[in-house]
């Protein structure tokens, strides 16, 4: 544990460094750690650390002495990789039912939440799995150029490419089958109609074939 002990006739100052993404404001966060600061002439740190990194837009605080009346506070913002929803919920409008993975794979809900365009993912609230579909979406949208719409994780895999084709993976062999799917769309684009192919759904969990709807 980390304290520190502030000559009396100085008051302490605290500079921020924050993010210009964070969604949060400065004032917001002083008002968060004003009960660990009332008394100046001792400062933990640590809990000034923890308590900011409770924080679910938060990815790291960087708390420390800069001189021996400065305190400097670093906030790095949660990057946004993924949308995330979940699966076990009804109403979206239910607590926890939605949030953001972060581009480390972390889970994290924030009660303020912001308008993004990235890849939707849909999974139970279990942190383990998310951050195993989070590895698993990037090894699936490397494996082509087409962009990822959304990502859905129940006992099997789904991906909805844009503009909207819908693709089922299953649960067994979903990286060879997703190479499947992509040669055979490649197939069919010379043959099928754009309009057509871009709303087919393609399920691919044939041991040797696949099944299309339109």
């Amino acid at each position: 544990m980390t304290k520190i002990k502030d000559i009396d006739s100085l008051k302490t100052a605290f500079k921020w460094q924050i993010d210009s993404s964070l969604p949060i404001t400065q004032a917001e966060l002083e008002k968060k750690i004003q009960p660990l600061i009332k008394d100046k002439n001792l400062l933990n740190l640590v809990e000034i650390k923890h308590l900011l990194e409770s924080e679910p837009w938060i990815a790291t605080a960087q708390v420390k002495r800069s001189f021996f009346n400065t305190v400097k506070i670093n906030i790095e913002t949660q990057q946004i990789a993924m949308r995330w929803e979940n699966t076990d919920c009804k109403m979206k409008s239910t607590p926890n039912c939605s949030g953001y993975i972060s581009n480390t794979g972390a889970l994290f809900i924030p009660k303020k939440q912001v308008k993004s365009d990235v890849v939707l993912a849909r999974s139970k609230a279990d942190k383990a799995s998310i951050a195993q579909l989070y590895q698993d979406y990037l090894i699936y949208q490397n494996a082509t150029k087409k962009r990822i719409k959304s990502f859905s994780r129940t006992h099997i895999d789904k991906l909805v490419f844009e503009p909207n084709i819908k693709v089922v993976l299953g649960y067994q062999q979903k990286q060879q089958r997703l190479v499947r799917f992509l040669k055979v769309y490649a197939k069919l684009r010379k043959k099928i109609a754009k309009k057509k192919l871009n709303r087919a759904t393609f399920d691919m969990r044939y041991p040797k074939g696949f099944s299309v709807k339109w």
